[in-house]
């Protein structure tokens, strides 16, 4: 019996060391999912030869934050300004210190968000105006 306790305990213990943190892996599919509702118009010429690659460097990224960190500012880079509403570009520098400084997925997460919300709605497809409420509800759960 107390062999059977000490086991139980052991594999307890190694689930609850492997467990993925809070978010993880799940920031990287709404940055994808974020980056699928843009039109190629609203990105710019050298996204199109760098897309796939970032994706793959999304997937593999895992809970990488200085990862995390980098893709989701070379994204942010590559939508073109008239993409987003005028306001950000004096917003842009506040929101990249931000997120050099950020350390966990919950802020990058809400970084991201102000991302999304600087992204007018004319450069996004249409199919993201339904999306886009679960969308918010996932990245404000990470």
């Amino acid at each position: 019996m107390k062999k059977t306790a000490l086991a139980t305990i052991a594999l307890m213990a190694i689930s609850i060391a492997s467990a993925k943190p809070a978010g993880a892996g799940q920031f990287g599919d709404l940055l994808i999912e974020l980056e699928t509702s843009l039109y190629y118009s609203a990105q710019s010429e050298e996204w199109r030869s760098r897309r796939s690659g970032w994706i793959s460097d999304v997937r593999t990224a895992g809970d990488s934050i200085p990862a995390l960190k980098r893709l989701l500012v070379e994204f942010e880079t590559h939508i073109n300004y008239g993409a987003q509403t005028s306001a950000w570009r004096s917003r842009r520098a506040s929101w990249l210190r931000s997120v050099e400084g950020a350390s966990t997925l919950r802020e990058l997460a809400r970084l991201m968000i102000d991302c999304e919300t600087a992204i007018t709605y004319a450069s996004q497809a249409p199919a993201w105006r339904s999306r886009r409420s679960g969308w918010l509800s996932r990245s404000r759960g990470i």
